[in-house]
């Protein structure tokens, strides 16, 4: 018999197969929410991200040549193992989905979302549009994507934060000189204790009213000003083309451009301004501390945009009968730039204070105006990738128990990260560009075959080997050695074991990712058993090495019921790394022994940051 049509080209059979009315009865309006809905039968036990994607049984040059396809345009969907990712040059860590489209298809789709949370705050709105054409092996689509969405701040959810050791606030507190001494015996005598901080009333500025005012300092709520979600907005096109060169080609040209943005705000920024005793607008025998918050949101904000253009083109042919080729060639490149705000200086309103100036109360409603701002934090990177790839899949040689089908890969790729962030005051300049040489083979040697009647007593039984090796301009050589054996002794029953051990280098984007600092971040302090907001320094950590991964795999598949679409499978795997790369854990107490550098206390032990 033949293979269905669009089938993978392997002896390994699909874990799971859909229909066309299975795909619709998820009711996803896209193949990427369908892929969301199919996640827990799609993810692999190794550990990987998304799977390999492939249409009709052929590899495709990216997910942007597919990610405007309605689900109405698939006939099935065949989910497989991931061993079957090495006879199409890729590595053993990912499953793999074939999408086959039906033969003659023509829509116009377009998508209006809205998203409103039933307790107020943040919306999203969505616009989608998709033209779609199949004609046999001819296909083209265009895709045009809008989305916006309004920020959600704290005060939506009625979150209140403790307010901290400095008693910042819009109306104001005052202290001692330092922090903590008494603010003056006078006002100490009135209230019947020792006064350290007290709050600035609400009119009237003398000792009286200091007196009359006096209790809990005041704990401005900053909610309204802090966002848990960002406001963002991005907007896309993108298309592709395929068709026929000749009888036995074929090409694809795919590409889109995304435009992203998004902005957050991190509470107030808050100034300590020192108020002399000779100040006409101090009633106190000592110098003051003033704490006021300033009303400008966007002083502590953060904006980031980035722009992403990708191209890919793919060409896919026969030569002979035996032997299948594809050629793929790629471009990305994404711009992203972060501004971050500093909050303000308050260097002219303290030299108006020392100078007795009687328009300076700070008391009084202080407008930034009356401020210098702070120069800005910013960072901008710009990633680059130029790649190309050509997979050859065929038979080298012909056994008893059927052919030694062979998958063989080169590919070779530069990449580049430039990237320039100024963290107050001081400018971190990184480039680092990578090129990268790969190859990749993968044999499958088939030794039993009932059909072939060789060894029928073992049903059919064939053993897997490939190696790989990529050479890194930055890192040096990393090689990938695997086997792996696949047996069904009787039709219902089948097993799946296999070993690899690879090497992995860490991305440039881990290595060089811009430093960025993010203020009045929320964290939960281990050590005081207290939520405290800290900056938290982000950015790519160039000290990483290359991991060593080793995995062991075996399942079994029972399939009882031939008639029927049931499958009963167990799969055990297991994972040892070395030199694991990995983002920054949950804050702890152990963490903090452990990696002592990365935090920073002030002198009263307060955490204030964390290098991530």
């Amino acid at each position: 018999g033949s293979r269905p049509r669009g089938g993978v080209d392997s002896d390994i059979p699909p874990d799971l197969t859909l229909s066309a009315e299975e795909i619709r009865a998820y009711g996803a309006s896209s193949i990427s929410e369908l892929l969301t809905y199919l996640e827990p039968v799609t993810r692999s036990s190794r550990g990987s991200g998304q799977p390999v994607m492939l249409v009709n049984g052929r590899r495709i040059s990216g997910f942007r040549e597919i990610q405007g396809i309605p689900p109405e345009a698939i006939e099935r969907v065949d989910i497989l193992p991931e061993e079957v990712a090495l006879e199409y040059g890729y590595r053993a860590d990912q499953r793999v989905v074939n999408f086959v489209l039906k033969s003659d298809f023509r829509s116009i789709t377009t998508e209006v979302e809205g998203r409103v949370p039933t307790s107020g705050g943040r919306t999203v709105t969505e616009l989608d549009a998709n033209l779609l054409r199949i004609s046999g092996s001819e296909r083209w689509s265009m895709e045009l994507g809008y989305e916006r969405a309004t920020p959600l701040f704290e005060s939506e959810r009625d979150l209140i934060r403790e307010p901290g050791s400095t008693p910042f606030d819009l109306i104001g507190n005052i202290s001692g000189l330092p922090f903590g001494d008494e603010i003056d015996p006078a006002l100490s005598g009135q209230v019947g204790e020792t006064a350290t901080v007290a709050p600035i009333p609400t009119a009237g500025f003398t000792l009286n009213d200091f007196a009359a005012a006096y209790g809990d300092p005041r704990t401005g709520d900053l909610g309204a000003y802090r966002t848990l979600m960002s406001a963002t907005e991005s907007s896309s096109v993108g298309g592709t083309i395929k068709t026929d060169l000749n009888g036995t080609t074929q090409v694809t040209f795919s590409g889109n451009l995304d435009d992203n943005s998004s902005r957050s705000f991190n509470g107030l920024p808050g100034v300590v301004l020192t108020l002399p005793d000779g100040n006409p607008f101090s009633p106190f025998a000592d110098d003051v501390l003033v704490y006021r918050y300033l009303d400008d949101a966007a002083a502590l904000g953060r904006q980031t945009d980035s722009l992403t253009g990708r191209v890919g083109v793919l060409l896919d042919g026969f030569l002979g009968e035996d032997w299948r080729w594809t050629l793929a060639g790629n471009y990305d490149r994404v711009e992203t730039d972060t501004v971050t705000g500093r909050g303000f200086s308050a260097a002219p309103f303290q030299t108006r204070l020392d100078a007795g100036d009687p328009a300076a109360n700070p008391f009084a409603a202080l407008t930034p105006a009356a401020f210098t701002r702070n120069p800005n934090d910013t960072a901008n990177s710009v990633s680059e990738v130029l790649s190309t790839e050509l997979v050859l899949n065929g038979d080298v040689w012909d056994l008893p128990a059927g052919g030694i089908s062979s998958t063989i890969k080169f590919g070779a790729d530069t990449r580049s990260l430039d990237s320039t962030s100024v963290r107050s005051g001081a400018t971190i300049e990184r480039s680092q560009s990578r090129d990268r040489y790969n190859g990749q083979a993968s044999f499958n040697v088939p030794i039993a075959s009932t059909r072939a009647e060789v060894l029928p007593m073992l049903g059919d039984l064939s053993i897997n080997f490939n190696a790989g090796y990529e050479d890194l301009s930055d890192f040096g050589g990393l090689t990938s050695l695997g086997m792996g054996l696949n047996w069904t002794p009787i039709e219902p029953v089948s097993f799946l074991v296999s070993y690899t051990d690879e090497q992995g280098a860490p991305s440039i984007s881990q290595l060089n990712d811009p430093v960025i600092s993010t203020p009045n971040v929320p964290v939960f302090d281990f050590a005081t058993g207290e939520t405290v907001l800290i900056s938290r320094v982000e950015g790519g950590n160039p000290d990483l090495d290359a991991e060593n991964r080793r995995v062991w795999k075996a399942g079994v598949t029972l399939r009882p019921l031939k008639e029927e679409n049931l499958s009963l499978s167990s799969t055990w795997t297991r994972n040892a790394v070395d030199d694991s790369i990995n983002s920054f854990p949950t804050i702890t107490s152990e963490l903090e022994t452990a990696l002592p550098g990365r935090f920073t206390r002030d002198p009263a032990g307060n955490l204030i940051s964390i290098d991530a």
